[in-house]
């Protein structure tokens, strides 16, 4: 199979299941919001033309069409996801808004992650054996045991601490900027070292909490294609240097399963970025959502805003999918033996 009906093949797959997980999500928000949540906010003629164009008195197959046109316009077209009853305006506003501060922090957490979840990995595979590799194995285990949000508490304690006590901020603990309102505005270079400021306590502890499985992971794996023999015999035969054995050839024979480490990996640090920006107060979806479905005066989950909870459930699916299509890419380019095996 050539790469371009694997990508074809690959791509249907997504969008069945991206089907699948949108058809779910109306079931489980509800087919009748009108009845059970209303349309608070809105004039009562305001609120009558939305249900309207939503089809929300229509028969159930007939709302289940007007909810897969607004999904899958993907909040582009009118009525742009929905009317968020949190917000008072337009779902798609509000993603607008919050969407790029979610994608800013899974995405460098994730970049950070890899990164050094490989490099420490590899050097600590180097090292079989020997006091640095117990050392760093049994601490990013127990690190790796450590939830998110138990990482998060001591953080938020120390730097608070050092605050409050001596007066030293190190590191903020709560909220993106020092200004009251940082969505898409006419933002100086200030801004964005502000931002990056704020954001260096809560990837941190993304990063902290990911490490463990990569570091190990990578770390076993690399121990395995140390053992082969092209690399016992033939590599070192030839008198390959330390580094070139390592990266060169040892590297590349793992990195199938790095990207199937990357289709797992990912979706854990997106719902782990739903906790952090509640706990830092950062103004992203996840943040938005926790606020959405939970009721702190019930101790319960209640969808409170059915428009805005299936808008961002149809984007978080959006992006697991997305990285699991990716890193099955990653895993056909890499991987020869996929290549030979979709041939039969």
């Amino acid at each position: 199979m050539t790469l371009r009906a694997y990508i074809l093949k690959r791509l249907l797959w997504s969008v069945f299941l991206l089907w699948i997980l949108t058809t779910l999500n109306f079931l489980l928000v509800g087919v009748d919001p009108v009845a059970q949540y209303g349309v608070r906010g809105l004039k009562p003629e305001d609120a009558e033309k939305i249900i309207e164009i939503y089809g929300w008195r229509a028969p159930i197959d007939a709302k289940y069409i007007y909810y897969l046109r607004n999904m899958f316009t993907y909040g582009l077209v009118f009525p742009w996801f929905g009317w968020s009853t949190w917000d008072k305006d337009w779902v798609g506003v509000g993603l607008a808004q919050r969407l790029p501060f979610t994608l800013l922090v899974v995405g460098t957490a994730t970049a950070i992650t890899v990164t050094l979840g490989l490099l420490i990995g590899i050097y600590t595979a180097s090292k079989e054996g020997t006091r640095k590799d117990r050392t760093i194995s049994a601490f990013f285990l127990i690190i790796w045991a450590v939830p998110v949000m138990v990482t998060e508490f001591f953080a938020i304690m120390l730097f608070s601490y050092t605050y409050t006590t001596y007066g030293i901020r190190i590191l903020p603990v709560e909220g993106l900027t020092t200004r009251a309102n940082p969505y898409f505005e006419a933002m100086p270079y200030t801004t964005y070292l502000d931002i990056a400021w704020h954001l260096i306590l809560p990837i941190s502890c993304l990063v902290i909490v990911g490490l463990g499985r990569w570091i190990l992971y990578t770390r076993n794996m690399m121990v395995d294609a140390l053992q082969q023999d092209h690399i016992v015999y033939t590599a070192r035969a030839k008198g390959l240097k330390r580094r070139t054995l390592l990266f060169k050839h040892a590297f590349r024979t793992i990195l199938p399963q790095v990207s199937t480490m990357l289709a797992t990996v990912v979706p854990t640090i997106i719902a782990g970025s739903m906790i952090t920006e509640a706990v830092f107060g950062i103004p992203g979806i996840g943040n938005w959502y926790i606020k959405i479905v939970y009721n702190p005066d019930m101790g319960v989950i209640r969808f409170t805003d059915p428009a805005a909870t299936q808008a961002i459930f149809f984007i978080y699916a959006n992006l697991v999918i997305g990285v699991n299509f990716i890193a099955d890419l990653l895993a056909f380019v890499f991987d020869p033996r996929i290549r030979l095996g979709t041939r039969k």
